[in-house]
């Protein structure tokens, strides 16, 4: 994959095109193997969407995959960039406060799924953490496509 980042429209079309199978239980899903080498534990990135009405895309978000210590489970968990609180439309243009919210019981019309070993899984969670601390929230230029695009880019 390009390290350089994808702007909105692009990551919209990627997960769009690279989902066009058969939908199964509403989801149009595709999984790529990236693993480089065998390990004990599973871990997986999913890169999801959803869709408001029709074709127009609302959302953005990275679903996490790992097996738990004992590897006896595969642990789920999705987390979004969105903007802290109530924000007036135009701040969202300007900046406003940022912040990762839990995205687990979101719907997901598409959503592309990346087999990946230890060490890209925990490089990808490191962009998690950034978006974390006091990130800024701006539509379209820094938003939840900019986040999913940079996890995605820990991916060789």
């Amino acid at each position: 994959m390009n390290r350089q980042m994808l702007n909105r429209r692009e990551l919209l079309l990627c997960l769009g095109a690279a989902t066009a199978l058969p939908s199964y239980g509403g989801i149009s899903q595709k999984t790529i193997d990236r693993r480089n080498a065998s390990e004990v534990g599973e871990y997986a990135i999913g890169f999801a969407s959803k869709i408001v009405k029709g074709d127009d895309y609302e959302h953005a978000f990275v679903v996490w995959y790992y097996s738990d210590a004992a590897g006896m489970r595969t642990v789920r968990r999705a987390a979004g960039f969105y903007p802290a609180g109530d924000v007036e439309w135009y701040n969202l243009m300007l900046g406003a406060e940022g912040s990762i919210a839990d995205d687990a019981r979101t719907k997901i019309n598409e959503e592309l799924t990346v087999l990946v070993n230890g060490d890209i899984f925990n490089q990808a969670m490191s962009v998690e953490g950034r978006y974390k601390s006091g990130h800024t929230y701006r539509l379209g230029v820094d938003d939840c496509t900019t986040f999913v695009a940079e996890v995605a880019s820990c991916i060789p």
